[in-house]
């Protein structure tokens, strides 16, 4: 009887050790999703996907809640069948943000030059328009002093133009962008003072 009890409770126990074995925490799995998401974070994720970051975020913390409530339980009772559907999803979560954020980075760096193209045509074409204004052979009163303010500010508007090459150097793409339409809307400005100009003088 004694070696039926025996017997039986080294079942018990192997099957309490199968278990036990079966029920580690897929810690591995979850280092790699941090790294994934370490790599997010060094992409941006924030800045350029702020929408698939904030999903990967979600993920993360979903994750880590299942871990803790499955810690809290008596070894024996814990299952981690749930945190590694959870860390699978939050893997693809966060390498869905790594992407997006270099393509988000990509597109605001496009959309920066471009902003930064249009702002400096419209300053080649101001300066065009004061060659052309000078070169009028009609010229009112006080035409030298009014020359003298556009032309300065046209000198200002180039020194900001340097400005935003040196924040595009700086991969401050947002700042870029924000500075050239600003830049672009004191250009027009300016050519639409040349022309209003230009048509005073019947040029």
């Amino acid at each position: 009887m004694r070696s039926k009890n025996l017997m039986w409770g080294a079942v018990a126990l192997s099957v309490a050790l199968v278990a036990t074995g079966c029920s580690k925490p897929p810690q591995q799995e979850v280092d790699a999703v941090k790294a994934t998401m370490s790599e997010a974070d060094s992409a941006q994720a924030q800045t350029y996907a702020p929408d698939a970051y904030a999903k990967a975020q979600e993920s993360m913390n979903a994750v880590n809640a299942e871990m803790e409530a499955q810690n809290a339980k008596f070894a024996l009772f814990r299952s981690y069948g749930k945190t590694k559907e959870l860390v699978a999803a939050a893997q693809t979560a966060a390498a869905d943000a790594k992407t997006a954020a270099a393509q988000g980075r990509e597109q605001a760096k496009a959309d920066a030059q471009a902003a930064i193209d249009a702002a400096k045509a419209q300053l080649t074409a101001a300066q065009t328009a004061m060659t052309e204004l000078e070169a009028c052979p009609r010229k009112p009163k006080g035409f030298s002093k009014d020359m003298d303010l556009m032309r300065g500010s046209w000198e200002g508007y180039n020194t900001q133009a340097a400005e935003l090459d040196a924040a595009m150097g700086r991969e401050d793409y947002a700042a870029a962008r924000s500075a050239a339409e600003t830049l672009k809307a004191s250009a027009d400005q300016l050519a639409a003072d040349l022309a209003s100009a230009k048509e005073k003088m019947k040029c």
